[in-house]
């Protein structure tokens, strides 16, 4: 340390800035991290140093304090954030679900009234086209009149026979 002299103000007497970074380098990194490691070496010198014939147990066992020590729980801990994201998600998804609920209902029932309003209509239109059909059933004998002897094949379609048939020039009567 440094004398204090009176006339030094108080910034003058601060740590520098490589100096202030070495010393939160080694608090900070290098001390946890050294103490963790004298700890794990610790455990595994405690069961492993006694020769007893059941060290295949004790290996097993350290084996397997390890694994979950360094392997599943930082596994556990990342995978901790995709776990948060993918419930942030289907909370999300359920807000937007119970948001596009009423306005769905609401266009199933404009959709359904809508289906009703037509089959009504149709219903409407067909009861009065059977109506005039039937009104128009009296009259088809007086419209055969109207029907073409030939049709555009060239094919006879009414009941008379054509002015050219055989049955008309050998003079059948029978008719």
């Amino acid at each position: 340390m440094t004398p204090q002299n009176p006339t030094e103000t108080r910034s003058e007497r601060r740590e520098s800035g490589p100096e202030l970074h070495r010393r939160e380098t080694r608090l900070g990194i290098w001390l946890p991290f050294f103490l963790t490691f004298l700890l794990v070496v610790a455990l595994i010198l405690l069961i492993a140093l006694p020769s007893e014939p059941e060290w295949r147990t004790r290996v097993s066992f350290i084996a397997d304090f390890m694994g979950s020590v360094l392997i599943f729980c930082p596994a556990i801990i990342c995978a901790f954030a995709i776990y948060l994201v993918l419930v942030v998600a289907v909370w999300g998804m359920n807000r937007l679900h119970s948001g596009a609920a009423s306005p769905l209902e609401k266009v199933e029932n404009i959709t359904a009234n809508l289906a009703n309003r037509v089959e009504s209509a149709t219903e409407k239109v067909n009861e009065r086209v059977v109506d005039a059909s039937t009104r128009m059933a009296s009259l088809t004998y007086f419209m055969r009149f109207f029907d073409q002897n030939e049709n555009i094949d060239g094919v006879n379609t009414s009941d008379q026979p054509a002015s050219g048939d055989a049955a008309s020039q050998k003079g059948d009567t029978t008719k």
